[in-house]
């Protein structure tokens, strides 16, 4: 069998473009090296199994890698699908091109991180897929998997065995705000090892068994006998045992109210069993209300989540963008969460606001360091025009955020616009042969406002 082979695709855009067709003996290593690949699915397993190495790894250039399926039949398996970034039917670079710049200008944001924690490198890993790739982490069906669903990037990381501790870091990613959850569905999970591969049965509440068969009650309404349907058999007829009266029609004569069960363990007859799970992956026989009830979302990233995602954990802001006079956004937070709380109990309004540098990926590494004094310079500007008990922080490297205490939204947004409108004459000044543009937002801080709702207003552009 020949080996991999990795064909260089020609272009005009000074990108090394890889295309696989054979997986043999492939070191992925050598992958790190290109702006993007495409992979042929022709060897359908070989492509899956390149994909999933990819994302597996804990190796940034290899895990982020834009990576596209090439296939003329669109019919892909979900779970390929899902870990590419696009399924693609011609080899022509143009037609993947503007997707890997796309992915490659959000990479050259983030800092380096360096964690011996297992859970927090995995979170590091699904923060910064989704921000590189502005998508949601969204759930595929799979028959294969223990709960009937596959998360891309991290299930490779948990698999059957470990899925308690997979639910564990969404969670975690909840609680933190890193992840908004969005409903997808309800599971019921055995409590042993929360697979979904579960069997409900009925069994015999004297001896257990599940070797039962079922019977009709009939009610016959001229006596109001209830018994057992075999005690009405008369030949091919059914006669009341109790007033020998023949039943024609049922709803006229009689009905079926119910149904027994007779267990052939025990000879146990009763109405109510009880019911079990038996889970088909450990065995254990699980009570119905042992299973363990769980909600599987899709995520979406948060502002917390997407700073995380540049900055990595415990570091809100980048160290060449602390500025004095502004807070990191996690303290932003907790004093927004604050404002939140206090107009609850108080009735008063405040104000929060931001003033957002839009400049495109490719402008702000063409100016390098000076963007650093850019920013420094707007933060000077902002910090002498707002009041004292302003509160200030910055995010993303080009959001400024405000919160102004006991001030009504007019007063902040005539500030807002006043600072844009000096910090665009500026940057005119300063910035000539770049595009930019300056857009201020302000919401009402209220007893009918939500904490992570505000802030996504605020920070998103």
């Amino acid at each position: 069998m020949a080996g991999a082979i990795i064909t260089k695709l020609p272009n005009n855009y000074n990108r090394e473009v890889g295309y696989i067709s054979h997986y043999h003996e492939l070191d992925i290593r050598q992958l790190a090296l290109y702006d993007g690949l495409i992979l042929d699915y022709t060897d359908q397993q070989g492509c899956v199994n390149l994909l999933r190495q990819c994302r597996s790894s804990f190796i940034g250039t290899l895990y982020l890698l834009p990576i596209f399926i090439y296939s003329i039949d669109k019919n892909i398996d979900p779970i390929a699908e899902s870990l590419s970034d696009g399924v693609v039917s011609s080899l022509q670079v143009e037609g993947v091109i503007g997707k890997i710049d796309k992915i490659r200008n959000k990479q050259v944001n983030l800092a380096a991180i360096d964690s011996v924690s297992p859970d927090i490198r995995i979170m590091t890993k699904v923060l910064r897929f989704l921000y590189t790739r502005e998508t949601r982490l969204t759930p595929v069906v799979n028959p294969n998997s223990n709960i009937g669903y596959f998360y891309p990037i991290l299930s490779e990381h948990y698999k059957n065995g470990d899925l308690s501790e997979l639910f564990k870091i969404l969670d975690d990613g909840i609680q933190k705000e890193y992840l908004r959850p969005r409903f997808v569905d309800r599971l019921h999970l055995c409590s042993n090892c929360y697979s979904g591969f579960i069997n409900f049965r009925e069994t015999c509440p004297k001896c257990n068994s599940a070797d039962l068969v079922t019977e009709n009650l009939i009610h016959h309404f001229v006596c109001a006998y209830v018994g057992p349907e075999h005690d009405f058999h008369s030949g091919d007829y059914l006669v009341c045992p109790k007033c020998n009266r023949m039943l024609r029609h049922i709803g006229v004569d009689y009905d079926k109210p119910s149904i027994i069960y007779n267990c052939r363990n025990c000879s146990h007859i009763f109405q109510e069993p009880v019911m079990e799970a038996f889970c088909f992956n450990c065995q254990k026989k699980n009570p119905v209300e042992a299973l363990i009830d769980k909600q599987i979302y899709s995520y979406e990233l948060t502002p917390i989540g997407e700073e995380t995602a540049i900055n990595g954990f415990g570091r809100e802001i980048r160290e060449e963008f602390e500025l004095p006079g502004f807070i990191t956004f996690t303290t932003f937070n907790i004093f927004l969460k604050y404002e939140v709380e206090r107009a609850k109990n108080s009735g008063r309004i405040s104000s929060a606001g931001s003033l957002i540098l839009s400049m495109s990926d490719e402008d702000r590494n063409r100016m390098g360091p000076g963007y650093r004094k850019l920013a420094g310079e707007i933060a000077d500007f902002i910090k002498n025009a707002t009041f004292s008990t302003d509160i200030l922080s910055f995010v993303n490297n080009n959001t400024y955020l405000i919160i102004s205490p006991d001030s009504e939204p007019t007063r902040l947004q005539n500030l807002l616009e006043n600072i844009r409108q000096s910090v665009h004459k500026l940057l005119l000044s300063n910035l000539v042969g770049y595009s930019f543009n300056l857009v201020p937002k302000v919401v009402t801080i209220s007893s009918d406002k939500n904490h992570s709702d505000l802030i996504n207003q605020l920070i998103t552009p």
